[in-house]
């Protein structure tokens, strides 16, 4: 597991809050923790909203839903996502 060591005094912010998708019915919320080792800024946590209609059962699936349609700035380490090695797994 990797560890980073935050800057002194660093406090969660709340990030950026995306806007819900048009016409979707069933929506999920996600706040997702998001924080960079190569810049000053403070930890925050975007709001992004999944339409649970055009996207698979899985947070995984989420995951990359909002990569592909919301932010393509969002960045996680996966791997074939068949669940039998491990590799794909998160703190939640």
């Amino acid at each position: 597991m990797a560890e980073f060591n935050l800057p002194k005094n660093s406090r969660l912010v709340e990030g950026k809050a995306w806007p819900k998708p048009a016409g979707a019915k069933n929506v999920t919320e996600f706040k997702i923790y998001r924080w960079s080792p190569d810049d000053t800024e403070n930890p925050r946590t975007d709001t992004y909203y999944v339409d649970r209609d055009d996207c698979g059962p899985m947070v995984l699936d989420a995951l990359i839903w909002i990569k592909n349609k919301v932010d393509p700035t969002l960045t996680f380490r996966r791997s074939c996502r068949e669940g039998i090695c491990g590799s794909c797994a998160m703190n939640m």
